[in-house]
């Protein structure tokens, strides 16, 4: 018998077969790596440039008014949620009315803003703003700058709120 018929008997432990997987993965790992990095690279660059846009925000509109809401919905669940209001360092809110805001008891404000959304509901996530627009209120300011007169608010749900969730 010729040598390169030489049969090897079943049980010789001489006969290894070697898994293909070996040499597929070496080819596979590379890829495997490019596919992860397209998926992670833009990610954590969209998470740096959220994050920049953020804290830009936070210095440029620093909080002036924090407003926290709490209601009991009619299945007796608790719904939380708290707001921060900012203006711009360019035309920051009059110190009296944020001072009148932050001072104002809010406590009965989220029952009363569930309340008024049961009948008055709007598409699917807009009810609870609605009702924000409707009990929130600032009084009135402009502020004289480079440009004249001047106003911006802007709000911030914080994270971890669920007040829209109870009108669902």
């Amino acid at each position: 018998m010729p040598n390169s018929e030489r049969a090897t008997p079943v049980g010789d432990a001489r006969a290894v077969v070697q898994p293909v997987t070996g040499s597929t993965r070496r080819r596979l790992t590379p890829w495997i790596i490019t596919a992860i990095a397209i998926a992670v690279v833009p990610a954590v660059a969209l998470a740096a440039v959220i994050a920049t846009v953020d804290l830009v925000r936070d210095f440029s509109y620093p909080v002036n008014v924090t407003i926290s809401l709490s209601y009991v919905n009619d299945g007796g669940r608790t719904y939380t949620c708290t707001y921060d209001y900012s203006t711009p360092r360019s035309a920051p809110m009059p110190a009296g009315i944020a001072q009148q805001m932050n001072e104002r008891d809010w406590s009965q404000t989220g029952q009363l803003m569930y309340e008024w959304a049961k009948t008055h509901r709007a598409a699917a996530g807009s009810t609870w703003d609605l009702a924000m627009d409707e009990f929130v209120r600032f009084p009135p300011w402009l502020v004289q700058t480079e440009d004249g007169s001047e106003y911006e608010l802007w709000s911030r749900q914080r994270p971890g709120g669920n007040c829209e969730d109870g009108l669902r």
